[in-house]
């Protein structure tokens, strides 16, 4: 979870889009002028007081190894290296060895990139791949693959594989690899159409794409706004759509409504980012006017995201809180403070009063999620239960990814560049911490067995649909 912005999302099968991995796993990271001004400028102050001479009095024992060191590569290595590679490499080196897989350094484009993302701005084609993988882990709602499942023969959605790439149908390249499919979308830019195809089953030859069901698109890369609440009940599907801006039935898109039926609803919470506040009101609202007695929250893949996002869906899911600010969480800080998240209200009552919740969960939960996990079971809104866990291993065991440290970002304002560090551990209001070992089947949640996090079609979300029902 993070202050400021959002978690990736991390676990058995993470997800990013193509162009993201690609960049990470080939790009040398843009200089860095941090660490560089911080020394210069000690160096100019303790020139001013002292002379140049005595300049190292005012160092520690490790600064003054680092200035050595690249005093000796000026002085002596055989190749030139200029001062902005070295401290490139020098903080790239603090970046990756000394700090957790949750903090990160933001040249200013990327930090630009990245609050505008998190307000739910994207741009590109609109899809998430499994770690290393062909399959669809997500298509971002309101996205230009979104809009394209108007015009497939099936809807383009998580766990399809994306097997072709082209300029027409007729010149589609197969992408039957990770690898070949990041090289074909990275070289289409934006507002560049392309043809898609998509297959129900992974395919690794040209035999076995013929005998696989498929279907082919035809989508431009532009910039669009990500919904992140889809909601389904009596066979339709709704969600906010800021193209129209307007809730809006969207059973044409996906196939979440034709497993919704009966007595249920489900709503499905994909990150607590953009506008997704409103749009969990927009659902619970969809929900009261088709009078239902029994919602599933379905955070299945939810990485988390903005702790003030989260704060404004909790005071609706704490039904035995205060009415007042109630605490949703509790951070410790290195310093030792503690400081209490809270709701502004609780509001339990305004739409699930009287109604049964039950939540959907894997290993790709994590975060803000866990922590609203946490505050439904500590209010007693669920029991563990009432909570379904992914099991791929077929052993019984299932956990969510347990994340229970949460980060702030701290800009430049002189360069626009960034930070992003995680700044203190996350407590549920009763005290507990699930940091490192998430929710669990230990606890009394209940295992549901899975080939993976993402399958087409949800033959998981059938399964806990029948289990609920039953």
């Amino acid at each position: 979870m993070s202050e400021h912005q959002n978690d990736p999302f991390f676990g058995e099968e993470p997800s990013s889009s193509p162009q993201a991995q690609l960049t990470q796993a080939k790009k040398k990271r843009t200089v860095r002028f941090v660490l560089a001004c911080i020394l210069s400028l000690a160096a100019l102050v303790a020139a001013f007081f002292t002379g140049v001479g005595a300049s190292s009095l005012f160092y520690d024992d490790g600064l003054k190894s680092l200035l050595w060191f690249k005093d000796q590569i000026d002085k002596t290595y055989y190749q030139d290296i200029s001062d902005e590679e070295f401290w490139n490499a020098a903080i790239q080196g603090v970046e990756d060895n000394a700090l957790d897989i949750y903090s990160q350094y933001y040249t200013a484009e990327e930090f630009d990139r990245t609050v505008s993302e998190n307000q739910g701005i994207m741009g590109g084609f609109g899809m998430a791949f499994f770690s290393g993988s062909n399959k669809i882990a997500r298509v971002s709602i309101g996205s230009p693959v979104f809009y394209a499942s108007k015009t497939a023969d099936f809807p383009i959605e998580t766990g399809l594989y994306l097997t072709g790439i082209g300029k027409s149908e007729g010149e589609l390249v197969s992408t039957f690899t990770y690898e070949s499919m990041a090289k074909e979308l990275s070289s289409y830019g934006a507002g560049e159409t392309v043809f898609l195809r998509f297959t129900t089953t992974p395919v690794a030859s040209e035999a076995e794409l013929s005998a696989a069901q498929s279907t082919v698109v035809s989508v431009t890369s532009a910039e669009y706004t990500e919904s992140y609440v889809l909601y389904a009940a009596d066979s339709k599907a709704w969600t906010y759509l800021e193209k129209e801006k307007v809730w809006q039935d969207v059973s044409e898109y996906v196939s979440l409504d034709e497993q919704v039926t009966g007595d249920l609803a489900v709503l499905r919470l994909v990150e607590f980012n953009g506008n997704a506040a409103q749009e969990f009101v927009y659902a619970l609202q969809q929900f009261e006017k088709d009078a239902k007695q029994t919602l599933l929250l379905d955070l299945r893949n939810d990485g988390g995201g903005n702790l003030s996002i989260l704060c404004n869906i909790a005071q609706y899911l704490m039904k035995d809180a205060p009415a007042s600010n109630p605490v949703v969480l509790y951070a410790k800080y290195k310093s030792g403070m503690q400081i209490n998240y809270g709701a502004g209200a609780n509001l339990y009552s305004e739409y699930l009063s009287g109604k049964k919740v039950y939540i959907a969960a894997n290993g790709n939960t994590a975060s803000a999620s866990e922590a609203l996990m946490g505050a439904m079971i500590d209010y007693g809104t669920v029991s563990y239960s009432d909570i379904f866990l992914t099991d791929t291993q077929g052993k019984g065991f299932a956990r969510t990814y347990g994340k229970g440290i949460m980060q702030t970002s701290y800009s430049n304002p002189s360069t626009g560049e960034a930070v992003k560090l995680t700044s203190a551990q996350i407590f549920w209001p009763n005290g507990n911490s699930i940091h490192g070992k998430g929710v669990t089947t230990d606890d009394g949640a209940v295992a549901v067995s899975a080939v993976s996090y993402g399958e087409y079609p949800d033959a998981e979300l059938t399964e806990i649909l029948n289990r609920i029902t039953a």
